[in-house]
């Protein structure tokens, strides 16, 4: 969403709120720079991806006394906030590139590859049941756009971190197998 307002609207100041620091690289190089909080002269908080704010990980005094518009592709909830959803896309970046099409925005490569990634992370490289025409057919104007889906396969599916490596097997060590199903059995330190 950032680099669509960029180029469509370049006089908006635009920044990406992220408050749980660091993240993994297999997602930050997509991201550009972030913020931990929201600046003060925040005018509007577009919510993406998420209608909950108890997802966002922000304080609740954050929202107060400002303007929030959610999009979502997921269901919604009792205390979801308003904005545009539709939870038959399979990716919320479906949503953002058809928004961008109908509004007749520019998108740009970069922007094309960071809207890509968001449809090949939700259909897990397109092997997932969402995979469906309207996120193959999206995809493919991205990568007409110049979207990069082999820096997204390189870096989002295979450039994890050492760390993130070593929980994931143990996480995978920790299953174990009783009558048929999958036992999760974490040690004390990976139970959070």
């Amino acid at each position: 969403m950032r680099g669509l307002l960029a180029k469509n609207h370049p006089h908006l100041t635009v920044d990406v709120v992220v408050p749980e620091e660091p993240l993994d690289s297999h997602i930050a190089w997509i991201l550009g720079p972030t913020l931990p909080t929201l600046p003060d002269e925040t005018d509007l908080i577009l919510l993406l991806d998420t209608s909950l704010v108890s997802r966002t990980k922000l304080a609740h005094e954050a929202f107060h006394d400002r303007d929030i518009l959610s999009i979502d592709h997921h269901e919604s909830f009792p205390d979801a906030i308003a904005g545009y959803r539709d939870s038959t896309a399979p990716s919320n970046t479906i949503l953002l590139t058809e928004m961008a099409e109908i509004l007749g925005w520019i998108i740009d490569a970069s922007t094309a590859t960071a809207l890509l990634m968001g449809i090949y992370t939700d259909t897990g490289g397109f092997i997932h049941r969402n995979t469906d025409a309207r996120a193959l057919s999206t995809a493919a104007r991205l990568l007409d756009l110049g979207g990069d889906q082999s820096a997204i396969a390189q870096k989002t599916f295979g450039n994890y971190s050492l760390e993130y490596l070593h929980h994931l097997g143990q996480g995978l060590l920790a299953i174990e197998i009783v009558d048929s199903v999958a036992i999760l059995c974490l040690p004390p330190a990976l139970e959070s």
